[in-house]
C-alpha cells in the first residue's frame, strides 16, 4: 500500500512540474555569493617540494549571469574566485613560501527541476578557462618567482535555489571544475529581470 501512495505522489508531483516551471521560463538573472572553498591538492602536488605543506582552504566568490529560455534549462556565464593558499616548503638550506591564487571563468547549461514555485533544484556542466597564479619567494635570494597556468576543462556543480519573491531568490551551491582542485560550497542571491 505504501508503494502504490508512494508511486501515486510522485506521479501527481510529476504532472504538476509543468505548472511550477512556468514561473520563471523565458527569464534573465544574475547573482552573486560568497562561500568556503577546499584546495584538493597535497603541498608537494602544489610545489613540488616533498615536505611542502599548503592551506586547505579559503573563501571563494562567484559573480554569474544566465537566461532561462527553458522551464527547466538555462545557460550560464559564471566568474568563479577560487581562493587563495598559502604554502610553505623547503630544500636543505633554504625554506620557500608563498601564495597560489585559483580563479575560472565559464559557460555552463543548467538542468533545472522545479520541486514548487519557490523551490528548485539544479545541476550544471559546461566549460571552462581556470588559472592559477603561484608567487613563491625564499630565504634565500632576495625577489619573488611569479607563475601562471591557464588549463581549458569541464565544470559542474549542483545546487538548490529557494525564489522568495518572483524576482529574487537564494541559492545554495556545490561547484567544482576539472582542473583546479577546489570544491566550492558557495551561498548567494540571484536577480531575475
Amino acid at each position: 500500500m505504501k508503494k502504490i501512495i508512494t508511486a501515486v505522489a510522485l506521479a501527481a508531483g510529476l504532472a504538476a512540474a509543468p505548472a511550477y516551471a512556468q514561473f520563471a521560463a523565458d527569464s534573465f538573472y544574475a547573482g552573486f555569493g560568497v562561500g568556503r572553498g577546499n584546495l584538493n591538492l597535497s603541498g608537494q602536488d602544489l610545489t613540488g617540494l616533498s615536505n611542502a605543506s599548503v592551506g586547505d582552504s579559503a573563501t571563494t566568490y562567484t559573480v554569474r549571469a544566465g537566461w532561462r529560455f527553458h522551464p527547466y534549462l538555462a545557460v550560464e556565464a559564471g566568474y568563479y574566485d577560487l581562493g587563495e593558499y598559502d604554502f610553505q616548503g623547503g630544500v636543505p638550506g633554504a625554506t620557500v613560501s608563498g601564495t597560489a591564487k585559483a580563479k575560472s571563468a565559464g559557460l555552463s547549461l543548467v538542468a533545472i527541476a522545479p520541486l514548487s514555485p519557490q523551490f528548485d533544484l539544479y545541476a550544471r556542466i559546461g566549460v571552462e578557462q581556470s588559472e592559477i597564479k603561484v608567487n613563491a619567494s625564499t630565504n634565500v635570494t632576495p625577489g619573488n618567482a611569479d607563475l601562471a597556468d591557464k588549463q581549458t576543462g569541464a565544470t559542474y556543480g549542483v545546487g538548490g535555489h529557494w525564489n522568495f519573491t518572483r524576482n529574487i531568490g537564494l541559492f545554495a551551491e556545490w561547484m567544482k571544475n576539472d582542473k583546479i582542485k577546489v570544491d566550492s560550497y558557495l551561498f548567494g542571491v540571484d536577480f531575475r529581470f
